[in-house]
């Protein structure tokens, strides 16, 4: 064993001893000015640095490597792609950057395919595209993806996403904003992650009583109002426990590039299970932008700078954004209001690289009370942040480590949601007002008051990243190793639920009422991670097989995940490549999974009123109990990808197809409650004024399904590709089109059994009877396949551009299969009994044998298409116009559907022709 460890590290130190070239470049603009900290991705071995002073950058070349890729960003410049073959790479290249333009021959208005990603199917969206877009959130930005459709847009409700098998059907077209389980767990498994810093949704506990609502119905609602572009609409909730991010929180003011990963993503990044979209914003000297743009009753504008500081001081950059939005400008009943500012500084001495960002951003839903409801309705959501986060990178000239990564993030925050509503419930009502277990007297209040819901919290959320970076070469082969450790915070320090019992906006729910809960003492939650990820390439004759093959391990709620990750690609030759990929991910439960509050449960025992508050009697139980949700597991993905790609002089094609697997999710089920509680008889005494009880010695059972309990039921299979088509710009019309085609099929499963109340009553010999009866869990698939085709017609000569994009939606499928035979029920008693398959058929349970009517499927009725317009126009490179609309030849489908259940669907998927008219002035 000796002479093999010896053998191996005499190879390795020899393998050293090789010399390495390097390459030194130059950065310059179109002033032949040197371009100061612009980034520069060394593509072969995954390597970033920044330009200096002077622009000029230097890498170390790895050995055997057939090409140097580079690809360089600079704030308000055009990302520009360099590779230079093996055999001709220039000792010192001058590489100029030129001023994002519409007069530049090539522009990229478009998200796209990148084979120099992060992940194989990963997709680059750049500045251009983003500017073209006019995007007032980050909202607007992934409805551009494949597979999404465009929508008007839309800043008075909230706005979650999903990825691969995220979806649903609603009014008979497919939908990814529901609040389904499967949806919920999507999108919390999706990671935000801004500056190679994740935006953590964790600390967010803005629910009140999960045991009585569960998931949705916990969440504070802002009441019904008037929208003068969608109508009339429902009772929305703006606050996002329990699932990701609001989209519309998340502007794009000063963002350069993104990267959506929906396949497996590098081992580097934790807490994934369903994506990533990565965000990089860069500080640089750059001109005052200052854009505004105008949809209906929303508006938003921004403003940014970026400056060269003096001596060695670096860069810093600034930017401003305020968005506004009235549904209706009429009544100005419901409003959204959104401002943030950040600073950005970069600095590089020595072998030091240093930024530091400084970010506020706040939120503000706003229902005020509406002169027609007479329930004197009103809601405040708001949400304000400050975070603070810096990247320190070292360079060493050692052999073993290249460069050391420290990063360091906190934020803290308010979150504060408010709803009032005027109740009438008599000239007197009673109320469970303690929080104590018993039997005990309640009280009596005037049924006339304002209700006031209000949740309080203080969001913190901390974490510490430490990585290498090393080059090892080995035979042929350099593995470019980078290797880290994570530790993640997150805590709730809010005032909590400020409940009010004896004011309740709901009362008896499920048997349960609400009581004042605080979030000061509630413990911190910790989680950690390690991984370490090699990238190398491995030369097969005239082929090229790229690897990124990594491992990452976490704990998370004190449990570890062992997470193998790969992505692999195999060039065939300059027009095939195939690539495949697996990985694993896992997300953390939040805080909102582990402390969703105490529960209460109430019973009446006795009531009398004599229609005055003092002498009126309320008799009841109460129980109270903490749900211990300490054992929740991390939710688990797998995901399996394979990939086509192929480049001619004629056209670019790629096709993705995959297989997910999510297990371990979150979901919610009712507990089942039993109570033997004694019987009072009471009357009133002439003497005190007030009633008197005493127990009887007969008993009252009471129970059923009550509250709803945390656990890890939910999991989902999915299937389907992503297949695109491009053409390269057509001459003469100076057009280019693409296509893209995304078939998705989900199938699951319910995760507890399926409760119904009998439709007849069935009575047992003892008197009692049959309450409620138990079916397997419902089984769901959903299959949906959808094109967006887009044609981009681009005049440099005078700064033009115009993209027509059709989203044509082919089909939409859901059905929900219901299990025919009864398997438990409950009765009037609250015992809980099985039934095996043959008492199933005996009677009287028979009767509860259900049809294969009972079997639900809802079907997209025709395919329908929504055509957009985006046209943008650039003078002397200083001033753009832009114009987007939506659904712009008001195609608007509408087809009304009965179903064999007795349902009706009215199908009517478009929305009306939406504009969005913007500018852009640089100086």
């Amino acid at each position: 064993m000796t002479k093999i460890y010896t053998i191996l590290i005499t190879c390795l130190l020899t393998h050293y001893g090789y010399s390495q070239s390097r390459l030194t470049g130059r950065l310059i603009d179109e002033a032949q000015k040197p371009v100061v900290y612009a980034t520069v991705l060394y593509i072969n071995a995954n390597e970033t640095t920044l330009s200096s002073k002077d622009g000029a950058f230097t890498f170390t070349l790895l050995p055997h490597q057939d090409s140097v890729r580079l690809r360089i960003n600079f704030i308000g410049k055009q990302t520009k792609y360099i590779s230079y073959p093996a055999s001709n790479i220039p000792t010192s290249p001058v590489i100029q950057l030129n001023d994002q333009s519409l007069t530049l021959e090539e522009v990229s208005v478009l998200p796209t395919y990148s084979q120099d990603g992060r992940s194989n199917s990963s997709i680059t969206i750049d500045r251009q595209a983003i500017d073209q877009l006019q995007a007032f959130s980050l909202v607007d930005v992934m409805n551009s993806l494949p597979g999404k459709k465009m929508q008007p847009l839309d800043m008075n409700t909230l706005s979650m996403f999903n990825f691969r098998g995220g979806f649903s059907m609603k009014n008979g077209a497919p939908a990814t904003d529901g609040t389904n389980v499967q949806q919920l767990n999507n999108s919390l498994g999706i990671a935000i992650i801004i500056d190679d810093m994740r935006v953590s949704n964790d600390a967010n506990m803005q629910a009140q009583g999960f045991a009585r609502g569960g998931f949705n119905s916990s969440k504070i609602s802002g009441g019904s109002f008037r929208d003068s572009y969608f109508g009339n609409r429902g009772r929305n909730t703006y606050d996002t426990p329990f699932q990701g991010i609001d989209l519309r929180d998340i502007p794009t003011t000063n963002i350069e590039r993104i990267e959506v990963i929906q396949g497996i993503a590098p081992a580097r990044y934790g807490e994934v299970t369903d994506g990533a979209v990565i965000i990089d914003r860069q500080a640089g000297k750059s001109p005052y932008v200052v854009s505004f743009n105008i949809n209906g009753g929303s508006t938003g504008s921004s403003v940014s700078k970026g400056f060269q500081l003096p001596g060695n001081w670096g860069a810093i950059n600034f930017s401003t954004n305020w968005t506004h939005s009235n549904a209706d400008p009429k009544d100005k009943v419901k409003s959204f209001n959104r401002y943030g500012q950040s600073i950005i500084w970069t600095r590089s001495f020595d072998r030091f690289k240093n930024t530091l960002s400084l970010d506020y951003s706040g939120r503000n839903d706003r229902k005020r009370q509406d002169p027609d409801d007479e329930t004197l309705r009103t809601s405040q959501f708001s949400n304000n942040r400050f975070g603070l986060s810096n990247r320190l990178r070292y360079e060493l000239e050692s052999k073993w480590v290249k460069s050391i990564q420290l990063n360091a993030n906190i934020s803290g925050g308010k979150q504060e949601s408010y709803s009032s509503y005027a109740m009438n419930k008599g000239p007197i009502y009673p109320v469970a007002n303690l929080d104590t277990i018993g039997v005990y007297e309640g009280v009596f209040v005037d049924g006339r008051y304002v209700a006031e819901e209000i949740i309080i919290g203080k969001p913190l959320n901390g974490s510490l990243a430490l990585s290498a970076n090393s080059s090892l070469p080995w035979g042929t082969v350099t593995h470019n190793v980078q290797y880290g450790v994570n530790y993640t915070i997150s805590n709730n320090g809010g005032q909590g639920i400020l409940s009010d019992p004896e004011r309740p906006r709901f009362s008896g729910t499920n048997n349960q009422n609400l009581r004042p809960y605080s979030y000061e003492s509630l413990p911190t939650a910790q989680n950690i991670g390690l991984y370490v990820e090699d990238n190398f390439q491995v030369k097969l004759g005239e082929r090229t097989l790229s690897n990124n093959i990594g491992v990452r391990y976490d704990i998370q709620n004190g449990y570890g995940t062992l997470q193998p990750r790969i992505n692999s690609r195999l060039r065939w030759n300059e027009q095939w490549g195939f690539t495949a990929g697996f990985g694993l991910g896992s997300k953390a439960p939040t805080l909102a999974h582990l402390y969703p509050g105490p529960v209460y449960i109430d019973y009446d025992l006795a009531l009398a009123t004599t229609g005055t508050l003092d002498s009126s009697f309320y008799l009841l139980f109460t129980d109270r109990f903490t749900p211990d949700n300490s054992k929740l597991k991390p939710s688990k993905s797998l995901q399996l990808e394979l990939g086509v790609e192929h480049r001619n002089s004629f056209f670019t094609s790629s096709i993705y197809t995959y297989y997910k697997r999510n297990w371990d999710g979150f979901a919610q089920q009712r507990q089942l409650r039993r109570y033997v509680l004694p019987e009072y008889n009471f009357w009133f005494d002439q003497e005190t004024g007030k009633y008197a009880y005493a127990a009887s010695g007969d008993e009252i059972i009471m129970g059923g399904l009550l509250d709803f309990n945390m656990i890890n039921g939910a999991s989902s299979e999915t299937w389907g590709f992503d297949w695109f088509i491009s053409t390269p710009r057509l001459p003469y019309i100076n057009t280019s089109i693409s296509l893209n085609t995304s078939l998705t099929y989900n199938v699951f499963k319910d995760v507890v059994n399926e409760p119904v109340e009998p439709a007849q009553r069935i009575e047992f010999e003892d008197k009692s009877h049959i309450k409620t009866v138990f079916y397997t869990p419902r089984d769901h698939n959903n299959t949906m396949l959808m094109s967006k085709l887009n044609t981009v017609t681009h005049l440099s000569r005078i700064g033009f551009v115009l993209n027509f994009s059709a989203d044509i939606n082919w089909m939409a499928t859901q059905n929900i299969t219901n299990s025919l035979y009864p398997i438990a029920y409950l009765d009037s008693k609250i015992n809980y009994m099985e039934l095996s398959e043959l008492d199933a058929l005996q009677s009287p349970f028979n009767q509860l044998i259900r049809t294969s009517s009972d079997q639900s499927r809802t079907k997209q009725p025709m395919a329908y298409v929504t055509m957009n317009l985006g046209v943008e126009k650039e003078i002397r490179k200083n001033f753009r116009i832009n114009l987007r609309g939506y659904n712009i030849f008001d195609i608007r489908p509408y087809k009304v559907v009965q179903y064999d259940n007795g349902t009706e669907l009215v199908f009517n998927p478009n929305s009306k022709p939406s504009l969005t008219i913007g500018t852009t002035i640089k100086f």
